[in-house]
């Protein structure tokens, strides 16, 4: 009987693996052919321009929907990584995935969502979605604890998996069709009167913190300049959240991780967003990289950069 059971419960833990394997590994066919190819194509020129200075652009879609990097890299001479996809990869994976192609004297502008839970760390069915589809060799960056706390997606993202088993090739701001040579997306969007609003929570964990002071410790060991700056958020969001985006601020100002610019700075007028209070039209995402460029050219300036 004894004999029996432990062979039933092995079989059993076999199976689920088994299962879990078949879940992690299959293509979600509307990511293939989705702006989320983004994450393989900015692998592949970070791997090519390993040993050159370059600036690279670490955010969730906020810096692939409203940043124009070639306006950066005509004000700055410089080849222009724009890694930035969806903010449901989470923090953690947006840095581990290209943290080794970046070298000495490399630029990190870093601008995540604002959020501070364990969701926007460690990600959520979309990093598995992403992942399985684009960069299945990715999965051994995933940490123990990631691991934990992602599982629970695994079921999810199979599902969304089989929802877009007959999804059609698309074009549109959220197709590949749409990535620029950066990484920006390029395609024409119009503002949308009806975006949704979003509520933010004021609270960043101690799990999130840590990570962020890990990025800002990795790139001064290794010489890199990390440029910390808020998202772009829409006005009518700012001002609804205000008290939440203090103390996400605030927080991190007490932990020595502060913005390198007020949050304030980066909020603009609803007209200049697409279709969330994230994603900015082309005239948004232009306006926004002024404001970056000026950033950067102080920031680079008191480093001795330039």
């Amino acid at each position: 009987m004894k004999r029996f059971i432990i062979k039933t419960v092995f079989l059993t833990l076999v199976s689920v693996v088994m299962v879990n394997v078949i879940m992690l590994y299959g293509k979600d066919r509307h990511s293939l052919y989705s702006h989320e190819k983004n994450v393989i194509i900015s692998y592949n020129r970070l791997m090519a321009l390993k040993d050159t200075n370059k600036i690279v652009i670490i955010a969730g879609s906020n810096g692939g929907f409203s940043i124009n990097s070639q306006m950066i890299s005509e004000a700055f001479h410089r080849p222009v990584v724009n890694t930035s996809t969806h903010a449901g990869i989470g923090v953690r994976m947006q840095f581990e995935v290209y943290k080794d192609f970046l070298c000495k004297g490399d630029v990190v502008i870093f601008c995540p969502e604002y959020g501070g839970d364990k969701k926007r760390l460690y990600g959520e069915s979309t990093l598995l979605r992403i992942l399985s589809t684009h960069m299945p060799f990715a999965y051994r960056k995933l940490s123990i604890p990631q691991w934990i706390f992602i599982y629970k997606y695994i079921g999810i993202s199979f599902s969304e998996k089989k929802d877009h088993s007959r999804a059609e090739d698309f074009k549109g701001p959220y197709s590949e069709h749409a990535l620029n040579e950066y990484g920006d997306i390029e395609w024409d969007r119009p503002h949308n009167d009806s975006i949704k609003g979003y509520r933010l929570k004021g609270i960043v964990g101690e799990d999130v913190i840590e990570y962020y002071k890990y990025i800002h410790r990795y790139t001064n060991e290794n010489e890199i300049l990390l440029v910390f700056l808020p998202p772009t958020f829409m006005e009518r969001d700012f001002v609804c959240n205000s008290e939440q985006i203090d103390s996400i601020a605030s927080c991190f100002e007490q932990n020595g991780i502060g913005y390198q610019a007020q949050p304030s700075r980066y909020s603009f007028p609803d007209s200049l967003y697409y279709d969330t209070p994230y994603h900015m039209t082309q005239l948004g995402a232009n306006k926004r990289t002024e404001m970056l460029i000026e950033d950067l050219n102080r920031i680079l300036s008191k480093d001795g950069k330039i």
